[in-house]
């Protein structure tokens, strides 16, 4: 991965935290609607899919829990804990 997308993904990373704490309990979205185009759009597609599945991987680092699948894209929601 490149530096400039390294960079990318730490910002990506930091909305997402930052998008979930001010999220409503209860909505359901996909990452790219709660890290927003802004956020999403300078990712590369590569690097898109390892940082979906990072997130995966360490939901509660995020403060997020999986909802349900929409297609192939995962759905997920703010923890209640």
């Amino acid at each position: 991965m490149k530096f400039t997308q390294i960079t990318e993904w730490n910002e990506a990373s930091r909305v997402l935290r930052q998008n979930v704490a001010a999220m409503p309990s209860g909505q359901e979205h996909t990452i790219r609607e709660i890290i927003g185009e802004e956020a999403w759009e300078p990712l590369q597609r590569t690097t898109r899919h390892h940082f979906g599945k990072h997130v995966r991987r360490n939901l509660e680092h995020y403060g997020l829990v999986f909802a349900r699948m929409a297609g192939r894209v995962a759905v997920y929601k703010k923890s209640t804990i």
